[in-house]
């Protein structure tokens, strides 16, 4: 192949070549750069496009129908297992004892029970639908007659240092007495049970809203209380307006503390 061809060839391929015997001419700045930014020889570059991405070979995708059933069964076998158990050593100890009924008798007795839940034969025997609502009534009523003493009571404690160092030893004597302490008590003053009932559930929810109130006001920043004094508000708005939207969260988590205690006979 002569000098020529491969000149000829050299320049199609973007370069230059030199003949052995040729002086080499050094090239220009501008052409430098545009062989630096060339692809090499005999590289070829595909092209992005769709026809090569449908051609890659795609992820396998997991069932996800067969995996939300794993999940579901994954979930329901280790609590059925333990009812099953429950129900086994159960069924044992009332072949055992006679006086024990066994699951089978008392899954009877409450599709009895459960049947007609609202009937009154007399004030001694009604449904237990009447006994629920009555006890729900006197939940409700022990419990907001808590809420409306414990929530201003702890606001002023949480307010006021010296009311939280004058109910101190107050709080800290009363509070450990449990509930069940307190219905003698009740039913000695008010000679009656469900006035004695409304007392035990006020007692036992009186201290949670009342603490939980206190540390909640405690609690809020000094900055807020500065910017009410250099606004000169008035104690009603520094109370709904501050503290009140504050002390939210602290007074919830004191009414789900009782209710978890309640719901456990605790309370």
């Amino acid at each position: 192949m002569t000098a020529l061809t491969i000149k000829n060839i050299a320049t199609l391929n973007g370069g230059i070549a030199h003949v052995p015997g040729d002086t080499p001419t050094p090239l220009p700045e501008s052409m430098e750069s545009t062989m630096d930014q060339q692809p090499s020889d005999g590289v070829t570059l595909p092209a992005a496009n769709a026809d090569n991405m449908a051609l890659a070979p795609s992820p396998s995708k997991p069932n996800v129908v067969l995996q939300h059933v794993r999940q579901f069964f994954a979930w329901l076998i280790p609590p059925t297992i333990g009812l099953l158990l429950m129900i086994a050593v159960w069924t044992l100890i009332s072949y055992q004892s006679e006086g024990v009924p066994g699951p089978v008798s008392t899954f009877k007795a409450a599709v009895i029970l459960f049947s007609d839940p609202f009937y009154i034969n007399n004030p001694n025997d009604v449904g237990i639908g009447w006994n629920i609502l009555n006890s729900l009534q006197r939940v409700a009523t022990g419990f907001g007659m808590a809420a409306l003493v414990g929530i201003p009571l702890g606001f002023i404690i949480g307010r006021y240092d010296f009311m939280s160092r004058m109910t101190a030893p107050i709080i800290s004597l009363l509070r450990p007495v449990s509930p069940l302490a307190w219905l003698p008590i009740g039913l000695l003053v008010f000679k009656a049970a469900d006035p004695a009932a409304i007392w035990v559930i006020f007692i036992s929810a009186i201290w949670p809203m009342i603490i939980n109130t206190a540390v909640g006001v405690s609690k809020v920043p000094q900055d807020y209380m500065n910017v009410a004094k250099v606004l000169n508000l008035s104690e009603w708005k520094v109370v709904t307006k501050i503290l009140f939207p504050y002390v939210l969260p602290y007074m919830m988590t004191g009414v789900r503390r009782w209710c978890r205690h309640w719901l456990l006979g605790m309370g």
